[in-house]
């Protein structure tokens, strides 16, 4: 049995070098991202910086090139550049709207690609579109921003001065409490109490004399404190309540005070 191979024609050949050429050229090129945030709230009068940044696969190239556009609110189509950039140069556009009024802000190395826009006016209410192009990576899609101009009083409450303060309210809230912990500590720590002294000797008339010390001892009077465990002299004394000089009368005993040194 003889087995026959296809025969490839001039056509056949033609295809398939045109099919490898296509897919190499479409791996060689890369795409760019580019990012913005989607709205911005500026006060009329002031001056704002329009952020624009992008992401690409290659080393950032002398040709590339950064592209500003601008579409007024409430109309429909195609948007008109008014600002552009390249190899390090800054070009203005062709709207009246923006001239001498709009600054390059950016820095293509660290792919920053934002722009200062001066004095913004009502008339500025519309939307931003930010497109780059860093050849190989041309097939990026753009990126858009919504601006609102606005009256100071009109501007959402995102500025800094309720970041302060939500800042200043949380240090007041840790503050207070600390402060709470460390009472409620205090009010649980037991409690040392002084309880003076218990004198568990008797004192007998018969066998006292007057102005005589008598020694405390561990057996007869115990002291509990907790600076000073050691207990101090009581002194005893008589008293006589006669009123009379002469007669001999009964004496009694009385203790007189628990001496101690502090």
């Amino acid at each position: 049995m003889e087995i026959r191979l296809p025969i490839f024609t001039h056509n056949h050949v033609v295809l398939c070098v045109s099919a490898v050429f296509v897919f190499v050229g479409v791996c060689g090129v890369s795409a760019i991202d580019v990012f913005t945030p989607d709205e911005v709230f500026v006060e009329n009068g002031t001056t704002v910086t329009l952020s624009c940044s992008f992401k690409s696969r290659e080393v950032i190239s002398s040709s590339a090139s950064v592209t500003w556009s601008f579409l007024p609110e409430g109309e429909t189509g195609a948007s008109t550049s008014f600002f552009y950039y390249s190899t390090g140069k800054s070009f203005p556009g062709t709207m009246p709207q923006f001239k001498s009024r709009v600054e390059w802000a950016g820095d293509m190395n660290k792919k920053d690609v934002s722009i200062r826009v001066i004095q913004m006016q009502f008339k500025d209410n519309g939307t931003f579109s930010c497109d780059v192009k860093n050849p190989p990576d041309i097939s990026g899609q753009m990126s858009f921003i919504k601006v609102r101009v606005v009256m100071k009083e009109a501007l959402p409450q995102t500025s800094t001065a309720v970041i302060v303060g939500g800042v200043i309210g949380a240090v007041i809230g840790i503050i207070i409490i600390a402060v709470v912990t460390y009472l409620i500590i205090r009010r649980r720590e037991p409690s040392h109490a002084y309880e003076g002294c218990t004198s568990l000797e008797s004192v007998s008339s018969q066998n006292t004399r007057v102005g005589k010390k008598v020694e405390s001892s561990n057996d007869n009077s115990r002291c509990s404190s907790p600076s000073a465990p050691v207990q101090g002299p009581v002194i005893y004394a008589q008293l006589d309540h006669s009123g009379s000089k002469n007669s001999f009368h009964k004496m009694e005993p009385v203790v007189y005070a628990d001496i101690r040194k502090n």
